[in-house]
């Protein structure tokens, strides 16, 4: 059988060979965060892309089915991980037989690309058993004040407003962040967002500066298309946010009310 090809890339779904080590960290490390709640739980992977975080919740001791919109990816995944399962659909609409299917649902960077992402966490709520756990994350918009805003990102959350939107449909347990910038990188982000602004508007190529918060060096995590746990930075796994510091990104842990 030959090698089935990923889908084609947009630059918003991560490709492990294709992708600065930096990212895949990022990646790899929510998962092997949470791994920690999923082991012998029965999991949801909403928005599982290639499917590689699935297959790794999997060979931690999850029952798993990674969900995910687009056909191609699908198809890729169970190319690549026939131990695994994956499922055609839509997280604004999931399959109605999944109602109080689920202890933990996984959702990475994918809440920031729907147009209803209210639905989304309604079927969130459905999906998720008494008492079960909703684990999010999303890019920290505060880091990038002024920059460019990405095409495929719909909205943007900075910490607040992350809290509170998840909070106004589950119990927020806890926020931690990942891969934190002291906050007078902040000025840095948004004085580069403004010049990228104004370089775009006046169609000037880029100055390249675009990694300078990017940190070099970093191994990858992969090998092929698995996650090895011994290869993730333990740096990048999620934690509280420290005073002074802004974190890349956002990670909430959310119950669902069993009232």
């Amino acid at each position: 059988m030959t090698e089935m090809k990923p889908p084609e890339q947009t630059g918003e779904r991560l490709v492990p060979a294709m992708h600065p080590a930096e990212i895949l960290q990022q990646h790899a490390a929510r998962y092997m965060f949470a791994a920690r709640y999923c082991a012998g739980k029965q999991v949801l992977d909403v928005a599982c892309g290639l499917g590689y975080g699935t297959d790794y919740l999997r060979r931690e001791g999850a029952d798993v089915v990674g969900l995910e919109i687009n056909i191609a990816a699908v198809h890729h995944s169970q190319y690549h991980y026939p131990s695994s399962t994956f499922v055609h659909g839509n997280a604004e609409a999931m399959p109605a037989e999944w109602g109080k299917s689920f202890d933990v649902i996984v959702s990475f960077e994918i809440i920031e690309h729907l147009e209803r992402p209210q639905d989304f966490l309604q079927e969130v709520i459905r999906c998720l058993r008494p008492g079960g756990l909703f684990i999010c994350s999303t890019p920290n918009k505060s880091l990038y004040p002024f920059d460019i805003r990405n095409p495929f990102h719909v909205r943007e959350f900075n910490s607040g407003e992350f809290v509170c939107f998840i909070g106004s449909f589950l119990h927020v347990r806890q926020l931690l962040g990942q891969s934190f910038h002291p906050r007078w990188q902040v000025l840095f982000t948004a004085i580069r967002g403004l010049v990228r602004r104004m370089l775009r508007a006046f169609h000037v190529p880029p100055l390249g500066v675009s990694r300078a918060l990017s940190r070099a060096g970093c191994p990858s995590p992969f090998e092929g298309n698995s996650i090895l746990t011994e290869k993730v930075v333990l740096e990048f796994l999620p934690c509280g946010i420290p005073r002074n510091s802004v974190p890349a990104f956002l990670v909430v842990l959310a119950e669902e009310n069993s009232e």
